[in-house]
């Protein structure tokens, strides 16, 4: 831009915007995948009759559900599993895949269990579990469309 006095000023660049990596969005989210799944299967592996409690599960229905142990494990599993996944990123396309119907399936699941007046425990407790599976579950599609181009290398096709 030229002044009256007659200089002339450099336009200044813009700040550059530093984009997040779309591997280190994927690795978030499977953290945030890993921390849900453990936030949940954890308890009910190992107190399932306290966590029951906790949320609103009357005390001799949570005896009851102490059987559900099994759910605590599976939970476990997948946490563990993406913990896995994340050390050896191979294949991690399908994992992230299944992550995100897990969450979503799950999400879906808990609404429709609160509308029909099949929940467990108290409102609170149904209501947040619907929205930390729903916003996982649209942070881990999210992070999988961000992420395409990472994905297709883990996704390698084998001949012969």
């Amino acid at each position: 831009m030229e002044h009256d006095d007659g200089h002339t000023e450099d336009a200044r660049p813009e700040p550059s915007v530093r984009r997040r990596d779309p591997a280190d969005t994927l690795r978030m989210a499977l953290v945030t995948y890993v921390f849900v799944n453990l936030l949940v299967g954890v308890p009910i592996l190992l107190v399932p009759v306290g966590f029951f409690e906790t949320i609103g599960v009357p005390s001799i229905v949570a005896r009851d559900f102490a059987g559900l142990r099994w759910v605590g494990a599976i939970l476990v599993a997948w946490g563990v599993s993406g913990l896995l996944v994340m050390a050896r990123p191979y294949g991690r396309a399908y994992f992230v895949t299944v992550g995100s119907l897990q969450m979503t399936f799950a999400a879906a699941a808990l609404v429709f269990s609160w509308q029909a007046g099949e929940g467990i425990g108290d409102l609170w407790f149904q209501a947040s579990a619907a929205i930390v599976y729903a916003a996982t579950a649209l942070y881990l599609w999210w992070a999988r469309l961000r992420a395409r181009s990472v994905l297709a290398a883990d996704v390698v096709e084998v001949t012969d």
